[in-house]
Parts: C-alpha cells; structure tokens; sequence
C-alpha cells in the first residue's frame, strides 16, 4: 500500500507543476504593473510567472536584484521579499512603518506579506512583528 501512495505522489507532481505558466509584465493585472512601476522603478525583471493553485491563482514577479513580489489574480499584493536591501517605504501601511520606527528605530523591513486577517513583517535585525488588518500590533518574535 505505501508503495502504490508513493507513485501515486510522484505522478501527481509533474502535474502540479503544469500549473505555472511564464508571463510577461504586460500581462500582469493593471494594478500589479503599477505597484511594481511605483515602488521598483528600473528594476530588471528575472522572470514572472501565473501559478494555478487550488482554489486560487497568484502571480509572481522576481526581479534580478533578488527581490521577489507575488500578487493576487486581481492585482493586489500580498508578499514582498527584499532579502537584501529594505521595502520601499511607500510599499508599506504608514501605522506599521510607524510602530517599526518607534520600536526599532534603525530597523530596516526586508520582507512583507500579508493577507485578509493580519500582516506580518521581518527587520534586518530578525525580528518578526505581526499586525491585524487594522494596522495593530499583535506579536513580536526574535
């Protein structure tokens, strides 16, 4: 029985990876476009891609600097990742750039995600804060 599991996973792999599909900046959402125009102007983009995920699609946009965004099908971002150097400023909720400030002065925010229920965030430093939808502090972790 583990053994017929076992192929079974192996052949539903290939499959899930057909899900994804390379596209081009023109053929991300309209707001995905002006985001990505607004906060990382020059940027050369590495790849960008459409994931088909049950039971809802994202995009993914990776840029050669190594910073990455993905967005809903709609436009909207939901993650951030800089790694190496900070999010733009105006990227961020002006209360949690705000509480990073007041909390971490010096601190830089290198990655962002978030989605209906709260947002979390990671410093330079390696600390993670979570926030609620209303832009409230709910969590620090170190």
């Amino acid at each position: 029985m583990t053994l017929l599991s076992g192929l079974m996973l192996l052949l539903a792999i290939p499959a899930a990876a057909d899900n994804d599909r390379a596209v081009t900046i023109d053929q991300l959402p309209a707001a995905a476009r002006e985001f990505i125009a607004e906060n990382f102007p020059g940027e050369q983009v590495a790849y960008a891609k459409l994931e088909r995920d049950f039971p809802e699609s994202r995009y993914e946009v990776v840029f050669t600097s190594a910073r990455k965004l993905e967005f809903k099908r709609n436009g909207e971002w939901t993650k951030i990742d800089c790694r190496y150097s900070s999010v733009p400023e105006d990227a961020v909720p002006p209360q949690i750039r705000a509480k990073v400030l007041e909390l971490f002065p010096g601190a830089s925010i290198i990655e962002i995600e978030r989605d209906r229920r709260e947002t979390e965030i990671k410093l330079d430093n390696r600390m993670e804060m979570k926030f609620d939808r209303r832009g409230l502090l709910i969590e620090i972790d170190d």
